[in-house]
């Protein structure tokens, strides 16, 4: 046996016991993933393939093991499915977490999740024909082609992008807590959405791939587009999830105690073919067949673009009318400017009563002061040496109410407004969608929901522009007030000039009415406190029938025709809406986008698990009993290692596909010491099946001598379409890896009777009754390369191969998880790249 047939890349003795999945290789990248365990929870690092690691995090606060992970179609994220049930989503750049995908709530509490893969879509091929308007899918008059039209919204500040004093002022390496990140909203949180798209939802983002250097945009990587995440679940369930982010709703596949054992996903149609495990003892022979036949349209796709563009511009809602609502109502750190009067006011009224003891009456005494320009012994002494009456606190709180009710008039007119009226379009669309039920029935869209949702958008759109035009008569009275109250500091400083010298600029009854309804309160509070408004238009003096056009217009027609001349028509007044009549009003903003904000939601919630709820199960059949009964004759089960590599039949029409299984089962008596690999080769369509099998006994020949040597196979995993890479260990304790090719064995026809055909594991046992009985044939492993491993001499290991094209290798782990050996399967023997880690690297 040639022992150095592969390059190592490195040889890497780690400081921790670790965890290698099978999937821990990038596919693309020479990258693969470690698993730690450190105080009772699961650490994840990278790891360059040369021995260096990149990072390591902890995964989660409240994830406890790490059930698996899987690579994105990119190669930029990694998909981790933890335990308790969680899935995140992490950059392969430093670890940080993406994405916390939501998990579907069904009836029942989710039990542990067993594995996570990721499946990529194969692309048609473009057009030679270029798309020379750059429609880029988008249906002329939908609301995303309006959208497009629209320009776009001023981009809020970027919460997740504040420094912490440890970013500015510690050495590198020293920073012992991560960025802060701007909380999000559970309502936003757990929205169905795919990667967020903000330019499509006419929201303006800095322009992070344009350089003053470039000054272009790179190509946009598509490769997630149209790939599915699955993720199963110990209950038999299969949660699904389009571009790895957007659920598509779970799939039973089996009993409570249904496991998936393996999972393929034809590349392109939305077909996916499992084998599922039964009680943990048998598992199908035959696949179940799933097909998400919405998938192939592009039904599934443009909803969960209007719900991506919904949540985007809902969250760009929410963050508005908060930092409105910051701006004057004050937040946990900031005070708001509406606190600055009533503390003016406070401070006034404290000092007559402690310095001149008399009864508070900080408005009564100012107003005197306005109508008869004397000002009361108290109010003259607080005007003049009071600590905000200096120029300087005056000018901070001129400054502070000023920025505050600008930001509110600006926010009301040019943000919120603007938001609310793409929300709006986006769900006119939803609901015509809700008005076509026979093409629509599988999405379920809940039609009263949505028309709710359109009642408060347009509550939504009234209150802000009756805010933008209070906030705009507010600041004019406020600026009197200051006006005002600076002439009478003037007045009342030790200078010569007389109440004849100095220029009345201030208007009297702008200056009152300020003290009455702005001073100590203020009309604006009403929309960042009460309860969520629930007016209807009626109540504001607007016309209760439909305005559509065609009513519109026939209500013109009969309001010219009919019309008295002594009637007076309606005016609307130039400085908006007239508080008086309607304070009995609520007009609570904040709390009427919340509100707003959960029953969108809802709007889009069940109809995105609509692909799941119309999809296709075809289930193999087959005798609980007798598979049981074949499962029972073997008292080693949790012994068998069986792998299996799908792909679509070539030969055959679409639908058919071909099942390669290697399995290993130690010997069955202890008696008899000898073990088998066994290759199987199943074509199989919907209604058919055919098994092949070669079975090999664990022996080598050494060398050119017909010596033979027992091996005991440790670890098997199919490599690429041709190569299974195998590690195993000899009677001397010598332990290898090595390939052999599975494509290029003898099959023989094998047609396994009664119960055999539906289990795997009774497909072992039938093939051990073959051998015996002489109607099967066994050879030797024809093990093509191999190479020593420097460990592994004891116990079970762990091994992870890439077999892609330019990335092909493996990594090995031993039993103590401590000792990582990382082959080239492609390179010539050269160096080594040993490499011993302590734990300060």
């Amino acid at each position: 046996m040639n022992s150095n047939d592969f390059a190592s890349l490195a040889a890497v003795q780690l400081p921790l016991s670790s965890r290698l999945l099978a999937s821990a290789c990038c596919p693309d990248k020479d990258l693969l993933v470690l698993v730690t365990r450190l105080g009772g929870h699961d650490r994840m690092s990278l790891w360059k393939m040369q021995g260096s690691k990149t990072w390591e995090i902890d995964v989660s606060t409240s994830s406890e093991r790490i059930v698996g992970v899987a690579w994105s179609p990119d190669g930029q994220s990694i998909a981790v499915a933890h335990d308790p049930p969680s899935i995140t989503l992490h950059s392969i750049q430093d670890g940080r977490s993406e994405r916390v995908i939501h998990i579907p709530t069904s009836d029942v509490p989710i039990p542990q999740l067993t594995d996570i893969w990721w499946f990529h879509q194969e692309k048609p091929e473009k057009s030679p024909i270029p798309d020379i308007f750059r429609r880029n899918n988008i249906i002329t008059g939908s609301a995303h082609s309006v959208l497009r039209t629209l320009p776009l919204l001023d981009q809020l500040r970027d919460e997740s992008k504040q420094l912490t004093a440890t970013d500015l002022f510690a050495f590198q390496g020293s920073q012992t807590t991560a960025r802060r990140v701007a909380s999000v909203p559970d309502v936003i949180e757990l929205w169905p959405t795919l990667h967020p798209d903000p330019v499509s939802a006419s929201i303006n983002v800095p322009d992070t791939n344009r350089t003053a250097e470039n000054g272009i945009m790179d190509e946009v990587d598509d490769a997630n587009l149209d790939s599915i995440l699955a993720v199963a679940d110990r209950s038999g369930r299969l949660l699904c999830f389009l571009d790895g982010t957007y659920p598509l709703g779970s799939l039973k596949l089996g009993d409570s105690n249904t496991t998936i054992a393996s999972l393929f996903k034809n590349p392109k149609s939305p077909v996916l073919l499992a084998h599922p495990i039964h009680d943990g003892v048998f598992t199908d022979l035959l696949p179940t067949h799933v097909s998400l036949s919405l998938l192939q349209g592009r039904k599934v796709r443009d909803f969960a673009k209007l719900s991506t563009t919904a949540r985007e511009l809902c969250w760009y809602a929410l963050r508005v009318v908060e930092e409105m609502r910051a701006a004057w109502i004050g937040s946990d750190t900031n005070t708001g400017a509406r606190d600055l009067g009533p503390k003016w006011i406070a401070a006034y009224e404290t000092k007559q009563q402690d310095d001149y003891h008399v009864r508070p009456s900080g408005i009564l005494d100012l107003t005197m002061l306005l109508v008869t320009d004397r000002p009361s012994e108290a109010l003259g002494d607080y005007l003049g040496s009071g600590p905000q009456m200096s120029e300087r606190g005056m000018q901070k709180w001129d400054s502070a109410v000023t920025e505050a009710l600008v930001k509110l008039r600006d926010y009301s007119e040019k943000r919120l407004v603007p938001a609310c009226q793409r929300l709006h379009l986006v769900l006119g669309e939803v609901r015509g969608w809700a008005s076509l039920p026979t093409l629509y029935s599988s999405f379920e869209i809940p039609s009263e929901v949505v028309d709710q949702c359109l009642i408060m958008l347009k509550q939504a759109i009234l209150l802000s522009s009756w805010l933008a035009a209070a906030a705009r008569r507010e600041h004019n009275r406020f600026r009197e007030f200051m006006t005002w109250l600076r002439y009478e500091t003037v007045l009342l400083g030790p200078s010569s000039e007389t109440p004849n010298s100095t220029p009345l600029r201030h208007d009297i009854l702008e200056v009152n009415q300020y003290l009455m309804s702005g001073l100590e309160k203020s009309v604006i509070d009403q929309w960042f406190m009460g309860p969520v408004p629930t007016f209807v238009p009626q109540d504001l003096g607007i016309p209760g029938y439909n305005l559509t056009v065609r009513a519109a217009l026939q209500k013109a027609r009969e309001y010219l025709d009919h019309r008295d001349p002594s009637e007076t028509p309606i005016t609307v007044p130039p400085d908006g809406f007239n508080d008086k009549p309607f304070e009995s009003i609520d007009r609570n903003l904040f709390a009427l986008i919340g509100a707003f904000a959960s029953s969108c939601r809802e709007v889009f919630d069940r109809p995105s698990a609509a692909a799941t709820r119309a999809a296709t199960i075809s289930a193999s059949s087959g005798s609980v009993i007798e598979q049981t009964t074949a499962a029972s004759q073997r008292d080693n089960q949790t012994d068998l290692l069986i792998r299996d590599r799908i792909t679509v039949d070539t030969l055959r029409e679409d639908g058919y596909y071909v099942q390669y299984l290697v399995m290993h089962a130690p010997s069955a008596s202890t008696s008899e010491l000898r073990s088998f690999v066994n290759f199987v080769r199943q074509r199989y369509g919907h209604n058919s099946s055919h098994v092949e099998v070669a079975v090999h006994e664990c022996c080598l020949r050494r060398g050119e001598e017909e010596d033979v040597v027992g091996v005991d196979v440790l670890a098997l995993e199919f490599f690429d379409d041709e190569t299974i890479v195998i590690v195993y260990r000899t009677d001397e304790g010598e332990a290898y890896i090595g390939t052999l090719s599975y494509r290029e064995l003898e099959y023989t026809d094998f047609q396994p009777e009664g119960y055999v055909r539906f289990s795997r594991e009774s497909l072992i046992e039938s093939v051990s009754q073959g051998l015996i009985a002489g109607q099967l044939k066994s050879g030797y492993l024809p093990i093509r390369q191999s190479r020593g491993l420097k460990g592994c001499r004891s116990g079970a290991v762990s091994l992870a191969v890439n077999g892609r094209v330019g990335r092909r290798v493996a990594c090995v782990l031993d039993s103590k998880g401590t000792t990582l050996e990382t082959f080239d399967l492609e390179g010539d023997e050269g160096e080594e790249g040993d490499t011993t880690l302590d734990e300060d690297r």
